[in-house]
């Protein structure tokens, strides 16, 4: 395996343990080995001078520079941090506690509390950016539409769950996904995100799309895999009339591919 070439090279020379005064070099033995550092945590520590500047009259002016603008304000978390913590939990699917616990034996002790109000704080402030890609998702002209549930840590009970709903809406087309989280699997949720939207949507047998068909700029199409699950079922029943039905399923999907 070649190591990739935009990986930082740290070049070590090591020199026979015998004396080559005077020998002459004819090149290198070369090998490579990808070496890891564990991230950093470290200070940016601002300093910024204060002058002052007399203005007659026995007053004076004080001038310092303005601190940078920060995302959280009087937080002592930098944006670095904060990123690196959103990407680990949400991408890499690595709680706060354990990321604390990494912190803990780099020697930083950060309250359990402290890090979730920073969390809610950064969420907030990418409300903006979520809502940029709902809108950048429902201006597709082809949506699948399903919903999957998912435990959910309930704030009355501590240490019990209950059940939630995403509700995830993809762009066929971009191949983006939106997820919408939701209490409960009722209709409320898809009549909601799908207020104005024009096109095709395909979903499953689930009653809560019955009516989106009925809606003027909609055409609703159905779910090729969950009918041929059926067929498929079907085999052991009547295997002739089961099999010609998904050949023909399956020269169906060939052609729309």
């Amino acid at each position: 395996m070649k190591l990739p070439d935009h990986l930082r090279r740290e070049v070590i020379i090591l020199e026979p343990g015998k004396d080559v005064t005077g020998l002459r070099r004819i090149g290198y033995e070369v090998t490579e080995v990808m070496e890891y550092v564990p991230g950093e945590l470290y200070v940016k520590r601002y300093l910024r001078p204060v002058y002052v500047q007399p203005s007659g009259d026995m007053e004076t002016t004080f001038i310092t520079a303005a601190i940078p603008g920060r995302m959280l304000e009087k937080c002592m978390a930098g944006e670095g941090l904060l990123a690196q913590m959103v990407v680990d939990k949400y991408m890499d699917h690595m709680p706060i506690n354990r990321q604390l616990q990494r912190f803990q034996r780099a020697g930083v002790n950060i309250a359990q509390s402290t890090s979730n109000d920073w969390m809610r704080n950064v969420l907030q402030s990418l409300a903006g950016i979520h809502e940029l890609h709902k809108k950048q998702v429902l201006e597709s002209s082809y949506l699948h539409v399903d919903e999957t549930t998912i435990k959910v840590l309930d704030e009355n009970k501590k240490g019990a769950t209950h059940l939630g709903y995403y509700w995830v809406y993809h762009n066929s087309e971009q191949k983006l996904a939106l997820f919408d989280y939701r209490k409960g699997r009722g209709r409320e949720g898809p009549e909601d995100i799908l207020k104005n939207f024009k096109g095709y949507i395909q979903t499953d047998g689930y009653n809560v799309y019955d009516d989106f068909d009925k809606r003027p700029g909609i055409i609703q199409l159905n779910c090729l895999a969950h009918a041929r699950r059926k067929y498929s079922e079907a085999m052991d029943n009547d295997g002739p009339r089961a099999s010609h039905v998904l050949e023909k399923m399956q020269l169906l999907y060939a052609v729309e591919r």
